[in-house]
């Protein structure tokens, strides 16, 4: 189960997420990560939507460039930007010379807790994956019957991939993610989630 300290390291860019709220700590309503980039880093995430999830960003410390809707900008310590449903987003990365850190609160409009145990571990087995040459350069699985099943377990919470038509991920999801499933491919693979 992922709880308060459960950390997750991106072997690709090097940060380091780790989990101070859980589904535990906030009624399933949302979770609270504090993420740590080191110099020149790129984004963990590629650009991506949700449906109804509300997302706070807070630059602690250093300097970030992020993208809300295809524009580039940057954030410096102490400054914070909300994301809001159904916008297209690339999470902070680091854009100076130093280490730098920031908070992101995601709200799921619901109590939803399931979505902390699904989403944070479909990021877990990314990375999981990546320490093993399992990925791509964007961080993504090269296994297509993989990837379905981390899509699946993505878009059940209503996260898309900004590159891809909704429409095409729901059918890949239902169709060769289902698939993937009863093949035994898990998009949170429990075996990469132990805290």
């Amino acid at each position: 189960m992922i709880r308060s300290g459960f950390v997750i390291n991106n072997p690709i860019t090097n940060s380091r997420t780790t989990v101070l709220e859980s589904d535990a700590e906030t009624k399933g309503m949302s979770w609270l990560l504090e993420v740590t980039c080191i110099p020149m880093s790129g984004p963990d995430i590629p650009d991506h939507v949700h449906l109804t999830w509300t997302e706070r960003f807070e630059i602690v410390k250093g300097t970030a460039y992020y993208a809300v809707e295809g524009i580039q900008k940057m954030a410096r310590a102490g400054e914070s930007f909300t994301v809001l449903p159904g916008q297209r987003h690339v999470h902070p990365w680091n854009a100076g010379d130093g280490e730098m850190l920031f908070r992101q609160r995601s709200e799921f409009g619901a109590a939803t807790p399931q979505a902390v145990q699904d989403v944070l571990g479909v990021f877990a087995t990314f990375a999981e994956l990546a320490r093993q040459g399992k990925v791509d350069k964007r961080g993504l699985p090269k296994n297509p019957l993989q990837f379905a099943a981390s899509m699946r377990t993505l878009t059940r919470h209503g996260g898309y991939d900004a590159s891809v038509p909704k429409g095409v991920q729901r059918l890949i999801a239902s169709s060769l993610g289902r698939i993937a499933e009863w093949l035994g491919y898990h998009g949170a693979d429990p075996k990469y989630i132990q805290a």
